[in-house]
């Protein structure tokens, strides 16, 4: 059984892949760090393992990673030791639709490992840190892939934004996809991107959708396993519908061991382009229980001025002897039928497409 202790909204780790914060009794005149670890292994990859320090929320220094630890993965019946990479990790301001970055990269060291955790398999992380006085320890299992069927892609090709500038013809189509997740259990937990396939050009006047190079895309799904609007939310309006680039969330309200969802999102596209043969594909990972809640109760973490002296934020944290994550995933990629044309309501863009 994990244990979850507290520490205020700003003891946490800003570095990474988001925050984290194991929320334990505070007391002010104990400044001493947090030996924080990080990790979200992803099964048939190979594994990185963030290794540092916490600090006190009225410190403005930058965190401090440790360059000095014994960090030790077991995953099934694999052991290995991590070495230490001072550009293990790589943070950028990515647009995730576009190829490229924009601002500084930054990179942090961390332990790479050559191993590749199986679906199934038990994973165990132990760190030693040199003048740190405990071990610190997780485990996770590696989920099964996800069973997944795609049911229907409709298009809607009647486009209702048109336009053009700098000489460039646009249009924005606008696409429902209806996918199925079978699970065997109502403990097992899920995230959902959609992807769409980006134009290549062989020549000035001669391009093609490239399926390799997949770009995420906005979509909304209504739907009650997803909707989790509160009163608050509601007198601003928001009917508690998914709206972003992925979706999070568990079996646990599925009927018959199985759910059907319906994804709508739109594109914009330059050009006279044949939009029917886009590729469209979906992203669907399995977690681990321990991730499902790190991102469930990260995501809302904020650090917006309007929100310094709101309630602390408590973050799922599973490291024993400090604080972080360890928590696995298993990714695989479901690639949509050929679409269907048809004209229908579309409440994913900020146009609100209705029906002709």
């Amino acid at each position: 059984m994990v244990r979850k202790r507290y520490i205020p909204l700003f003891f946490m780790l800003a570095v990474l892949m988001c925050s984290c914060e194991k929320v334990v009794d505070f007391d002010p005149g104990d400044v001493s760090p947090y030996v924080v670890v990080v990790s979200k292994p992803v099964s048939d990859s190979l594994v990185s393992v963030y290794v540092g320090y916490s600090r006190f929320f009225l410190d403005n220094r930058g965190f401090n990673g440790a360059d000095n630890a014994t960090v030790t993965i077991t995953s099934g019946s694999n052991t290995a030791v991590g070495t230490y990479d001072p550009d293990c990790f790589i943070q950028s301001d990515y647009y995730d639709d576009w190829n490229g970055y924009y601002g500084d990269t930054t990179h942090y060291g961390g332990y790479g490992f050559m191993l590749r955790p199986n679906p199934g398999d038990t994973m165990r992380v132990s760190a030693t840190v040199p003048g740190y006085d405990k071990i610190v320890t997780a485990q996770t299992v590696v989920p099964p892939q996800p069973q997944v069927e795609i049911v229907d892609l409709v298009i809607d090709t009647l486009d209702e934004v048109t336009g053009g500038y700098y000489y460039c013809y646009y249009s924005s189509t606008y696409y429902r996809l209806r996918f199925r997740i079978n699970c065997n259990s109502n403990r097992e937990y899920f995230s959902v991107r959609v992807l769409l396939g980006e134009e290549i050009y062989l020549s000035d006047t001669v391009s093609v959708w490239d399926s390799t190079q997949m770009s995420s895309y906005y979509f909304t799904v209504s739907d009650p396993i997803v909707n989790n609007a509160s009163l608050e939310d509601a007198f601003d309006g928001d009917d508690g519908s998914f709206s972003g680039r992925e979706m999070t969330f568990s079996s646990e309200r599925f009927s018959g061991g199985a759910h059907e969802f319906t994804m709508e999102f739109d594109a914009t596209t330059y050009g006279n382009r044949d939009i029917l043969g886009r590729p469209v594909k979906i992203e669907v990972c399995a977690l681990s229980e321990e991730l499902y809640r790190y991102n469930v109760t990260s995501s809302g973490y904020t650090s917006d001025l309007d929100d310094l002296f709101s309630e602390p934020v408590q973050v799922y944290c599973n490291i024993k002897g400090g604080i972080g994550i360890f928590g696995a995933s298993t990714k695989k990629i479901f690639t949509a039928p050929a679409p269907r044309v048809e004209n229908f309501n579309n409440s994913a863009s900020y146009y609100k497409k209705k029906k002709k």
